[in-house]
């Protein structure tokens, strides 16, 4: 399994780069994990919209899901010039009803509500899912293919539910979007400190860890070095279109 990495800048881009966002590879399937600002056009660097083969989208904050509309859009053209002819799974959780209309309007849509207990395959590929604590309905998604196991916090604060995802996982990304210190911003914000993605990592027994949804202000070593001083082991930042194996 290889995790091609769209995005990970928290709130909003950075010039050129992206919001979350994730690309994963399986054999022959190419499934997108969140679609936040900017993932697109890193997309499209790597795959076109005729071999997705699934979209998983954790929650409904711009920052996760603000290219579905043009991600729509993109499939419409593929549609009316032939480049493909079947429908994209769309897993999700309810969303704002404007959006789920559009959606639901392209044929090549084909929408699905998660429920927090659900499983879901794509192909070869196993998705779980368990709820977080944050300001709007988010899932925490697990995903397993080829005897691997990917983990993704989503957005969250400290709770239970994540360590269950991340547990035996042989990657986890998960959020940082505070520094040690913040915590009580973070518990406020629906998001965890450095240290607290570090711990989780470490309970969980997680065999590789790797920090997204950077903050925009701080130094983002700062970040990676708290983490690791938590987790024990060195942690990975992440870096527009690179590719982790699983």
């Amino acid at each position: 399994m290889k995790i091609h990495v769209l995005g990970f800048w928290g709130t909003y881009p950075e010039a050129g780069e992206a919001t979350t966002g994730f690309l994963l590879e399986s054999g022959d399937e190419r499934i997108l994990l969140d679609c936040g600002s900017g993932v697109l056009a890193q997309l499209l660097h790597v795959c076109p919209v005729e071999r997705l083969t699934g979209v998983v989208i954790t929650h409904h904050h711009h920052d996760h899901n603000a290219d579905l509309g043009v991600l729509a859009y993109a499939l419409l053209q593929a549609r009316l010039s032939g480049r493909r002819s079947v429908p994209l799974p769309m897993y999700m959780l309810p969303g704002p009803g404007g959006l789920m209309e559009e959606l639901r309007r392209e044929p090549l849509v084909r929408l699905h509500m998660l429920k927090p207990d659900e499983s879901v395959s794509v192909g070869g590929v196993s998705f779980t899912f368990a709820p977080t604590q944050h300001p709007v309905p988010c899932l925490a998604v697990r995903a397993e293919a080829e005897g691997r196991v990917f983990a993704f916090s989503a957005d969250s604060s400290l709770v239970p539910e994540l360590l269950q995802v991340a547990r035996g996982a042989d990657l986890f990304v998960c959020e940082a979007s505070m520094f040690d210190g913040q915590e009580k911003q973070a518990v406020q914000a629906g998001h965890l400190t450095a240290r607290q993605a570090g711990q989780l990592a470490r309970e969980a027994e997680a065999a590789r860890l790797a920090l997204t949804h950077y903050p925009h202000e701080g130094y983002l070593d700062k970040l990676i070095q708290q983490a690791e001083t938590a987790y024990g082991r060195g942690v990975e930042r992440l870096f527009t279109r690179q590719v982790l194996e699983v």
